[in-house]
């Protein structure tokens, strides 16, 4: 340990130096290893983002355990998939976490003390091979059922070096990942360890607190999803927010798109790194360029081919599917899989994933198992799906094939507006019209204000597909309450700006005003109140 009174982890409540992460790590090693965590037994961990999360990560590892993240969302069989079907199992639960619905041998809590007053150091523990099965890296689940690819300590850090050398970090970084701890929790600090950086966690859900984190800590480096991103950088703006320290943001998990990577940097100053990775790589593979769609380098250590449908491999410009090999690629999934011999072959793992290069780069373009065949012609729904973001009312879109009588397969989009847009079937098939061939237009629109979505953040395809989706009315009342909040904020900026000019005598003439545009339900006495009631509070009656 060559800096042990350097910080290596913040979060909202804590810091811990690196001597103070190794202690806390043994005393939990030696509590699960007291309890009767043994080498091969699996770990569930349910924690928050957190430094309880690296801490429990060490400690499990330290063990020679099998470390899983839980996540409360798994339906029965997919926990008996994943965790309950092993004889040596154990839970290992954060303080003030619900384990509901989930069956172990043997439970255990651990919380701050832990952390600020360990006692316990770890004696007897089982000799850790870099070769070992650690970590058991668990898909969203959106296709289905979760599928867990058994990930070593050396594919860990095979992964983490290369991304690290890829994106030019240092030791001097400060590293802040907004990913949820069930996906790749290694991602969210395992950089800073290899590293002997600073690590930022914030357990928060909320962009404001992100932002208060990223001014506190002066960090450098932050991963996301694009949703979360976009969030936070609508509140870029405000007198306290600064993002000044930041130099690479890094988006991934899912498409990142031309109109997130301007507005991003419209907002912020800074531009986007798109990344692409998967469950079986260990982590990221393909890295774009900032504030530019697509991909343009590989990490070190990792091959990539496309090919075509015969398995051909294509050199040059065109289209196919991406096959990647390295020794970060894991070998097995956990359980038996019937098309694992399909997927990891000699080598290389066949992602399923369709991608076009042109001019060297490499562009997404849709998953190869949801091909749509409409009237026997090729439809990838991430192209359609790109092209209805285009459209400036559409907030989320998701593509899907069904069955419809007398035309057979075709593509059904599932499309998210704002409250109170307007938008129709019609107006959204001939804004695509000119982007779109008419067979890959969808036949049918499903309008609602929100899509499912899995707890890391992607499309539930597979519950999309399943159902139509009905409107998300509790989430509509929280959009339209953030909608509320920039309405007043604007209505006070106005205000400020004619100031002395500002007439008392126009109060009647706005509230008349906006009692004719009332619709209903709301009555008119109702209306006056509400907009009395605001002006009061923005002190101009």
């Amino acid at each position: 340990m060559e800096t042990p009174d350097k910080i290596a982890l913040h979060d909202s409540d804590s810091s811990l130096t690196y001597a103070q992460w190794h202690r806390a790590s043994e005393h939990l090693a030696s509590r699960l290893h007291t309890a009767g965590v043994e080498k091969g037994t699996l770990v569930g961990v349910q924690v928050d983002r957190t430094c309880g999360l690296p801490v429990a990560f060490t400690a499990v590892s330290k063990v020679g355990a099998r470390f899983l993240g839980l996540n409360p969302s798994w339906l029965s069989e997919g926990r008996e998939m994943v965790f309950t079907r092993w004889n040596k199992r154990f839970i290992l639960c954060w303080e003030g976490m619900g384990i509901d619905g989930w069956k172990a041998g043997t439970l255990l809590h651990f919380g701050r003390s832990d952390i600020s007053s360990p006692a316990l150091f770890l004696q007897g523990s089982s000799r850790v091979d870099t070769f070992d099965e650690f970590y058991m890296n668990v898909t969203s689940g959106s296709t289905g059922l979760p599928k867990v690819a058994v990930t070593s300590h050396r594919e860990i850090l095979i992964n983490t070096a290369a991304v690290c050398e890829n994106l030019g970090l240092t030791d001097n970084d400060v590293l802040m990942s907004l990913f949820g701890v069930i996906g790749h929790p290694h991602e969210i600090f395992m950089r800073g360890l290899y590293l002997g950086a600073t690590t930022v966690l914030d357990p928060s859900v909320y962009p404001r607190q992100h932002i208060s984190m990223i001014g506190k800590h002066k960090v450098t480096f932050l991963m996301g999803l694009p949703p979360q991103l976009d969030a936070l950088s609508r509140l870029a703006h405000r007198d306290d927010a600064d993002v000044s320290s930041l130099r690479i943001v890094e988006a991934g998990g899912m498409r990142v798109t031309e109109r997130f990577l301007s507005a991003f940097e419209e907002r912020t100053g800074e531009k986007v790194t798109p990344v692409w990775g998967s469950t079986e790589t260990s982590g990221v593979v393909l890295i774009g360029d900032p504030g530019i769609t697509g991909f343009s380098s590989v990490a070190f250590g990792y091959s990539v081919q496309l090919r075509g449908d015969d398995g051909n491999i294509i050199e040059e410009n065109g289209k196919g599917e991406l096959w990647i090999s390295g020794e970060g690629i894991v070998n097995r999934y956990l359980g038996e899989r019937s098309d694992s011999s399909e997927i990891l072959i000699d080598g290389w793992y066949r992602t399923g994933d369709i991608f076009t290069r042109r001019n060297g780069r490499l562009y997404f373009t849709g998953r190869r198992g949801g091909l749509i065949k409409a009237s026997g012609l090729k439809v990838y729904p991430s192209e359609v799906e790109l092209a209805i973001l285009k459209h400036p009312l559409v907030r989320d879109v998701c593509v899907v094939g069904k069955n419809i009588p007398g035309r057979g397969e075709a593509p059904v989009a599932y499309v998210a507006v704002p409250g109170g847009a307007e938008l129709t079937r019609h107006e959204l098939r001939d804004f695509l019209s000119d982007i779109l061939e008419d067979f890959k237009i969808p036949r049918k629109f499903f309008f609602s204000h929100s899509l499912p979505r899995t707890t890391t953040g992607k499309l539930d395809r597979a519950r999309i597909a399943r159902q139509d989706i009905a409107p998300d009315y509790r989430a509509e009342l929280l959009r339209l309450d953030v909608d509320l909040i920039k309405l007043l904020n604007a209505r006070a900026d106005l205000m400020e700006r004619i100031d002395a000019g500002y007439n008392p005598n126009w109060v009647e003439e706005q509230i008349n005003n906006a009692m004719g545009h009332n619709p209903g339900p709301l009555s008119d006495s109702s209306i006056r109140e509400v907009i009395r009631s605001i002006m009061n509070h923005l002190g101009r009656t």
